[in-house]
Parts: structure tokens; C-alpha cells; sequence
């Protein structure tokens, strides 16, 4: 066999074996922008991990901090005007502060992204199969024959029909879809052991939508990987993760397992995004529940929790002292609120964190996550005495 198609097998074939190493693990991570009109922490002390073939949902308003998160993980920020601090552990490798060709040689090898807008992130002036093939050749020192015949077998894999002539298309000349579906390629093509899909499907109507993330989840399964999933839609990570991190204002709010966080929310910002789902039992033109206001100025937050002007319970508490995150009863969840939902009682004033090293917990297979809709009709809307 020679050395290309060696390659070529490891591109396409050769994943991970399953273990109990810890893949990712994410400590007080910050993201701090220098603006004209002062620092901007657009991620503020964030902690979590990530074992291998799990998936992590990452859900938020538009501006909560989560595509700045996942380029935060990968360290795709820009050169200047922005200091990372913090830890990000990925395969015991310490990312913050490692040096740009370091982190070079782990994009597209170790971990890969799938970028929000498929249109603006391939160029459009170069065939799609020579854009699946740049990582093969940089990152396996494949040949061109072999790269080419790699990238053939990466768009069937992805579902892309009459991959033979789809490879010598332009970007323009696919549908979007269809350009998801390139993007997914190229991000798998070297089999890394993290992917980072950043609201893969906007955009799209709701038939493709389900298909790139079944497709998604196949792929996870069949290759180990872990991935993490941001959007903004509670309904996407609904059945597709096995934990959720819901991001307000740049900081985790709620985490827990994707089953626990639907059956047992404790965060009323949580509860507002749930409401806020369309649900199938509605009748035709029913009205959406909006969150009142407007996400919070990152630039003067106001003291206290940064939910408080917005949130339906808040009490003088709330818009004084800003919430740890701490542990609720249910294994793994973590909430930052002083008046949980569902009778809990919340943290004492001047109370700890929780540590940031928890350990990820089962989530469940995804056959047992509630269907949204079904979920929803229970879900009392902010202001509900039932609460």
C-alpha cells in the first residue's frame, strides 16, 4: 500500500477508539474585546467539559456569547484588540497562550469548525473539491490524486448526490443545503476528534434543516467524536445532545443534561427561551411569547443578575448581588439564580461557585429526550403563579 492511500484510509476511515479520556476541559475561560468605548467581556468566566463522543448544546439570544465561545475553544480570534484568558484543555494540551503555528496544526487535523454562513465562509472562486482537499494535503501530505479521490468520498458521505461532477462545482452553483453539507466535509475531512458546529443550520428551511442534523449525528456516532452544537433554537438540541449550556450576557446561567434541563428548568431566563418556542399544539397563527427588553449591554452591565430587568420573579435581591452558578439536586445541573424555579432554594448571598471541573454526566441516550412541543405545553410562561 503506498503512503498516500495510507493517508487516505486515516482520512476517511480510521476514528478514534472509544475510551474514558477527557477530550476538552474549559476553565474561567474569558474573552475580553478592547473597544473604543472600553473592554467588552464577551465570555466571562466559563467552565465546562467534554468527553469524547458527547454532544454539548450551547443555546442563547442573538449577542449571549456563544459563537465567540467556540472560536474562544479553537483560539480563532483575531490578532489584536482581544486577550484570552483562562484554560482550555483540549486532549491535555493547554491552548491558551499556545503559539499561532500550534494552533495551526490542530485546525482542520484535531478540531474543526462548521461556520454559520456556508456562502461567505467557502471562497467563491474555487472549485469545492479543491477547498475539501487543501486540508488533506496540508495536514496527511496526501497527493493530489489521492486528495481528489478523498473529497469524491467525503461529499457521498455527506449526502451530496453525483459527488463525481458536484466536485468540480463553484459554491454559487449549489444550493445551501447543499453548501452545509461542503462545509461539513471539509471540517471532517481528516477526521478530527472535535467538531464545532456554529448554528449550522440557519438559514435553511426546516426539511433540510433536519437532514444536516441527522447527518451530524451520524457522523458523530460512527467517528467518536465530540461536538458541540450552538444555536440559538432550544428545539435544535432538543434530541441531538446530551447536555445543554444555556449562555446569557457572556456567562453560563443553567447547565445540566439535556433531559434534566426540559423536565427540571431552574433558571427563568431558561424558562423565558422554552416559552418562546413555537409549540404544534398552538392553533395556526397563535402568537409567540416574546422575552420582554433587550439583552444587556455588555459594555455597563447593569449590577446584580443581568437578567433581573427582564425576568418576571426578579426581587431586590436579583438587581444587587449577581448569582453564582451553583449545583441543584439533580446530578449535574448547575443553575445562577436566587429564586429558582420549582420551589428550589437558591444560593445564600456571598455563597461559592461551583468548582469548574465537574464531571460531565450522562445525558441520556437521545431516544429519551422530550419532544419539545410535548414539553413546552408544561412550561408555565414568566409571571405564572403555577411557577
Amino acid at each position: 500500500m503506498t503512503p498516500g492511500r495510507r493517508r487516505r484510509a486515516d482520512a476517511t476511515a480510521a476514528y478514534p477508539e472509544a475510551d474514558d479520556r477527557r477530550l476538552l476541559e474549559v476553565r474561567d475561560l474569558r474573552t475580553v474585546f478592547t473597544t473604543p468605548r472600553g473592554d467588552l467581556a464577551a465570555v466571562d468566566g466559563v467552565s465546562f467539559t467534554l468527553d469524547r463522543g458527547r454532544t454539548l448544546g450551547v443555546v442563547g439570544e442573538s449577542g449571549s456569547g456563544k459563537t465567540v465561545l467556540s472560536r474562544s475553544v479553537m483560539g480563532l480570534l483575531p490578532l489584536e484588540g482581544v486577550e484570552r484568558s483562562g484554560s482550555v484543555l483540549f486532549e491535555g494540551r493547554e491552548l491558551v497562550g499556545a503559539p499561532l503555528p500550534e494552533l495551526r496544526s490542530l485546525w482542520g487535523s484535531r478540531m474543526s469548525m462548521v461556520f454559520q454562513d456556508p456562502m461567505t465562509s467557502l471562497n467563491p472562486v474555487v472549485r469545492v473539491g479543491h477547498q475539501i482537499a487543501e486540508p488533506l494535503r496540508v495536514h496527511l501530505g496526501v497527493d493530489r490524486k489521492e486528495a481528489n479521490a478523498t473529497a469524491v468520498a467525503l461529499l457521498a458521505q455527506v449526502g451530496i448526490p453525483s459527488p463525481e461532477s458536484r466536485v468540480s462545482a463553484y459554491p454559487f452553483e449549489l444550493s445551501g443545503g447543499m453548501r452545509q453539507r461542503v462545509m461539513m466535509a471539509i471540517a471532517l475531512a481528516c477526521g478530527p476528534r472535535l467538531l464545532l458546529a456554529d448554528e449550522p443550520t440557519t438559514g435553511l428551511d426546516v426539511t433540510v434543516q433536519a437532514q444536516i442534523l441527522d447527518l451530524l449525528s451520524q457522523l458523530r456516532a460512527e467517528r467518536n467524536m465530540a461536538v458541540i452544537l450552538v444555536t440559538h433554537d432550544l428545539g435544535v438540541v432538543a434530541t441531538r445532545t446530551d447536555e445543554i449550556a444555556v449562555m446569557y450576557a457572556g456567562r453560563i446561567v443553567e447547565r445540566a443534561p439535556t433531559t434534566t434541563l426540559f423536565a427540571a428548568t431552574a433558571m427563568p431566563y431558561t424558562e423565558a427561551l422554552l416559552a418562546s418556542t413555537p409549540r404544534l399544539s398552538d392553533p395556526s397563527h397563535t402568537r409567540l411569547a416574546a422575552i420582554e427588553g433587550r439583552p444587556p449591554n455588555l459594555l455597563d452591565l447593569p449590577p446584580g443578575c443581568p437578567f433581573a430587568p427582564r425576568c418576571g420573579y426578579a426581587q431586590p435581591l436579583c438587581h444587587e448581588q449577581r448569582p453564582p452558578l451553583v449545583a441543584a439536586d439533580e446530578p449535574g445541573h448547575l443553575f445562577a439564580c436566587w429564586y429558582p424555579l420549582g420551589g428550589r432554594t437558591g444560593p445564600e448571598p456571598g455563597a461559592e461557585a461551583a468548582p469548574p471541573g465537574l464531571p460531565a454526566v450522562d445525558g441520556g441516550d437521545d431516544a429519551d429526550a422530550p419532544a419539545v412541543g410535548a414539553t413546552l405545553t408544561a412550561v408555565p410562561s414568566p409571571g405564572d403563579p403555577s411557577r
